[in-house]
């Protein structure tokens, strides 16, 4: 395991029961974790996912195709805090069972590089104060929820991989609630 324990990626591999096997120096490094002992035999859901709809998600991806990239989820340490990651996973089927591989890797880092999101706060705050005195607060806020509102049911349906029901209770909804804002924002179901 030289060169995978160098690696600047979290590497994990997990059993059937996706409780840990192994883990290289860079995931327990994310993890906050001393050895390699306090890593296994832990299932992924301590280290993995929002939610465990989030992590149920990626393990039945996993399963029905074999592996998946760059799944965005969060890593919670050791205390508790959490970190944005990017899992990329793969099935590796044995002889008698079937064994799991994770790389997890942060993105914070490359968030914080790639994107300039103070730049874009300011136009958006100038937007919604030009049209005091022209539309009513009610209409000013109205909008500004349905907008919020269409991004996230967005996102977690990409998160998600467009499973409405795993989206649903993603966001707290009922199926019946997201399907109804689906119609009112004219999302479309992926084909």
């Amino acid at each position: 395991m030289g060169v995978i324990e160098h690696l600047p990626d979290g590497l994990l591999v997990t059993g059937p029961d996706f409780r840990i096997i192994a883990a290289n120096r860079a995931f327990l490094d994310l993890a906050l974790l001393s050895t390699e002992q306090q890593a296994l035999g832990s299932h992924l859901v301590q280290f993995l996912g929002r939610s465990n709809t989030d992590l149920n998600v990626l393990i039945a991806s996993i399963k029905n195709h074999g592996f998946v990239r760059n799944f965005a989820t969060v890593l919670r340490d050791r205390h508790g805090k959490t970190e944005d990651v990017e899992v990329s996973a793969v099935s590796a089927p044995q002889s008698d069972t079937t064994l799991y591989g994770f790389s997890v890797r942060g993105v914070a880092r490359r968030l914080k590089a790639g994107a300039n999101f103070g730049a874009e706060l300011p136009n958006s705050v100038d937007r919604l104060t030009s049209l005091i005195g022209r539309v009513s607060l009610k209409e000013i806020v109205r909008e500004s929820t349905d907008v919020m509102e269409k991004l996230c049911i967005e996102a977690a349906l990409e998160i998600t991989g467009d499973n409405r029901a795993s989206a649903a209770e993603m966001l707290g909804l009922s199926r019946q609630g997201l399907y109804s804002k689906l119609r009112r924002f004219g999302i479309p179901e992926k084909e």
